[in-house]
């Protein structure tokens, strides 16, 4: 058992420090490239216009909402459900363990 609790304890403080580490590496220093002013008349590029975005309807964004809450919905009632069926085993296998004792 001892052994366990001690490579236990060792994953979690490898996943600790691995996580903690620190991420600054030391970077060479940035070198400003001289900027090139452009003319005032680009050509083309200059007369094109952005695309318009993405039009994000209302109704579908209410329906997505309302199936991601669906989702949670369930997935938090199977958790609960689990958690009973864990709870409820250990406590039948803690009555088994005193009635052989």
């Amino acid at each position: 058992m001892t052994k366990v609790r001690a490579g236990l304890a060792a994953l979690m403080l490898g996943l600790l420090l691995s996580f903690t580490a620190p991420a600054v590496v030391a970077a060479p220093a940035a070198v400003a490239a001289p900027v090139v002013p452009l003319p005032a008349a680009a050509g083309p590029l200059a007369a094109q216009t952005p695309a318009p975005g993405p039009v994000i309807d209302p109704a579908q964004n209410e329906r997505a909402n309302q199936q991601k809450t669906k989702n949670k919905i369930i997935v938090g009632v199977l958790a609960a459900v689990l958690l009973v069926i864990v709870v409820w085993g250990r406590s039948i296998r803690k009555k088994r363990r005193e009635k052989s004792s």
